[in-house]
């Protein structure tokens, strides 16, 4: 899948994911409107998102690596919960 044009930074679009592995961040489209509105714009929600990837994946020390980038610490768990 090629990267969207408009992301800045290290996405999860680097690392070439399945359409099975989109369907857990709602789909394609549901995430190109939300790159849309500028929500890749913040490192934190990329890095959530590459955390998530790749613990799919069963990488933990990988996931483990972006979940600890992220910067806002008290949202990680709230988010957690609804993956």
């Amino acid at each position: 899948m090629k990267k969207p044009e408009n992301i800045e930074g290290e996405s999860i679009f680097d690392y070439n994911p399945t359409e099975e592995e989109m369907k857990r961040f709602g789909g394609l489209d549901c995430l190109l409107w939300a790159i849309g509105k500028g929500a890749y714009k913040i490192a934190d929600n990329r890095n959530y998102h590459l955390g998530l990837l790749f613990s799919m994946r069963g990488d933990k020390e990988k996931a483990i690596s972006y979940f600890n980038q992220i910067e806002h610490k008290e949202m990680l768990k709230a988010l957690m919960q609804d993956f």
